[in-house]
């Protein structure tokens, strides 16, 4: 699956931590949250979807809240293990979806807790507050077609401009697909087909590797990237720079709620193709529709 590293890292692998304990995405409200345009029926009911489909337990759903048990790794059971009172259960993570409608779109706000039961029938509930916890859920938000708040600012993470996929042969790293001509790794002459094997010295193997090699390629004004191309070992001093920060919405999407015997029909109110137009032009200057995605969506219009 291609990873839209330009404009979101989707860190959601809740099995093991992340290093870079620095926020990515950093929200005027300090909250991990993001804007869905759509619907708070429909936003509830992806959300839900998504969390069956990651293979989670689907605890409650409502139009307002979504609650989903996740697994929880090796590493997060035995530090809970050690810090727990002697015969506690295992410990269960759970996250919360709270919805509601702001400027037109629905507005979801995420928490997390764990929760362990001790031999004595109590139960002890810890609220997760890491950055390693918002990243996951920040990265899940963008991965399901979430819109970032206007002015999050990305202070901690150096941006490389690249779409990316994982592979293993002909070595692990990260093969690159979508060089953007203006980015960082473009200027320090990285091309499509490259895989990068380090990021600042971080081995990259996943995204939680990607995310630690980029917080610490913010400490000098350039990092290291060490990179194959085909069989010959290369390395670039890439210049460090920082993702802008989030401009405006863009105009919403005209919902309109018609209740039908049994049925919820959601319908879309008809816009003109220069209407069309200006909206994917907005979503591709904030970074959310990389070049080709953009390209694709004008000509397919244009076609009408």
């Amino acid at each position: 699956m291609k990873i839209k590293a330009l404009f979101a890292i989707v860190f959601f692998t809740i099995a093991t931590p992340a290093l870079a304990d620095e926020p990515f995405a950093v929200t005027p409200s300090g909250a991990t949250e993001a804007y869905f345009d759509m619907g708070i029926t429909e936003t509830s009911d992806m959300l839900a979807n998504k969390c069956v489909d990651l293979g989670w337990t689907m605890l409650s759903s409502t139009d307002t809240t979504v609650v989903c048990e996740v697994p929880v790794s090796f590493g997060n059971r035995l530090l809970s293990a050690l810090a727990a009172p002697r015969y506690a259960t295992p410990p269960r993570q759970f996250f919360r979806f709270n919805l509601a409608g702001a400027q037109g779109y629905t507005r979801a706000q995420a928490s997390s807790w764990q929760e362990i039961q001790t031999a004595f029938g109590q139960t002890q509930r810890t609220d997760l507050q890491s950055e390693n916890y918002h990243n996951n859920v920040m990265g899940f938000f963008m991965s399901v077609g979430g819109f970032y708040p206007a002015n999050t600012q990305f202070p901690n993470h150096a941006a490389i401009n690249t779409d990316y996929e994982f592979v293993q042969s002909p070595r692990d790293g990260m093969v690159l697909t979508g060089v953007k001509p203006t980015g960082a790794f473009a200027q320090a002459g990285l091309m499509d087909g490259d895989i990068v094997v380090r990021i600042a010295g971080e081995r990259i193997k996943d995204n939680n590797d990607v995310s630690d090699g980029l917080h610490k390629a913010v400490r000098d004004e350039t990092f290291e990237v060490q990179f194959y191309r085909e069989s010959e070992k290369m390395t670039a001093q890439v210049p460090r720079t920082f993702r802008d920060t989030v401009g405006p919405l863009p105009e919403p999407s005209k919902i309109e709620v018609l209740d039908k015997p049994d049925v919820t029909t959601i319908v879309r109110n008809e816009l003109s193709v220069a209407e069309e137009l200006a909206k994917f032009a907005e979503l591709h200057k904030q970074g959310v529709l990389t070049d080709e995605e953009f390209a694709a969506q004008k000509a397919k219009l244009l076609a009408r």
